[in-house]
């Protein structure tokens, strides 16, 4: 790992925020339906979310989940910038994420998650969403580190950022060093880093967290980009691509 700039924020280790990982197993599903808009949705995708919110509510009846959620993205904010243009730069044969439905399954532990993936109440969800995007990605997830549980109980400002990178723990690694930043400047107060199980997967970790409100993070977000607020750019992106790691976040709203 290489370090940047280690002044401008301490790791969530040295300010006593990081705890152990939970037991949990995950099933993480994203597709891409339509570019993200903040304040616009056609009506085939509102149709497509709400025939995907009932379906979804059945998979609480398989043994082993513990819950079913839906997200539905609004925006890519910024910082997908210096990761695109290392996409491009070193040739890497990924597509950006850009996912706008994201369907998270939590199970008791990753021993249970073949037999949910082959439930056929997920199979004909799965289906449904193939059948409707040109995109879809699907893995199995556990959690490996975290800062505390995202409340999953009432809506907000969700994150998942997908991240690219060769070698799991430099990207586990940077994530740690890094998220130091958004817990000191952002109220960031948790984080549940997701780190898919297959093999062959274009992202090594998928992190997710959660802000009650979009003025608790825009406003970050967007003063960060501008050098306002120091250290998003010098600091948490230049961390990223120093260690090759593409950025990929996208905001979504709980359904």
């Amino acid at each position: 790992m290489k370090i940047i700039n280690p002044t401008l924020a301490e790791n969530i280790e040295e300010q006593g925020m990081l705890s152990s990982p939970n037991s949990f197993g995950y099933i993480f599903i994203a597709a891409e339906i339509e570019p993200q808009h903040l304040f616009k949705k056609s009506s085939h995708k509102r149709k497509l979310e709400c025939e995907l919110k009932d379906k979804i509510s059945l998979l609480t009846d398989i043994e082993g989940v513990q819950r079913a959620d839906l997200f539905s993205g609004f925006i890519i904010p910024p910082g997908s910038k210096e990761g695109l243009q290392l996409i491009k730069e070193k040739n890497i044969e990924i597509q950006p994420a850009k996912f706008d439905i994201v369907i998270l399954i939590q199970s008791e532990s990753i021993d249970n998650l073949d037999v949910i993936e082959n439930n056929k109440k997920l199979i004909e969800i799965e289906d449904y969403l193939r059948a409707n995007t040109e995109r879809f990605f699907k893995t199995k997830a556990q959690n490996k580190m975290k800062i505390a549980e995202v409340d999953k109980n009432t809506n907000g400002v969700f994150l998942f950022n997908y991240f690219y990178c060769k070698d799991e723990k430099t990207v586990l690694d940077v994530w740690k060093y890094t998220a130091g930043w958004w817990t000191e400047n952002a109220n960031l107060t948790n984080s549940t880093p997701l780190s898919p199980l297959n093999k062959k997967c274009d992202y090594a970790l998928i992190n997710h967290c959660k802000w009650n409100r979009l003025i608790d993070i825009l406003p970050i977000l967007i003063l960060g980009r501008i050098g306002i607020i120091k250290g998003l750019n010098s600091f948490v992106l230049k961390n990223f691509t120093a260690n090759q790691i593409v950025a990929m976040p996208v905001l979504y709203r709980l359904l």
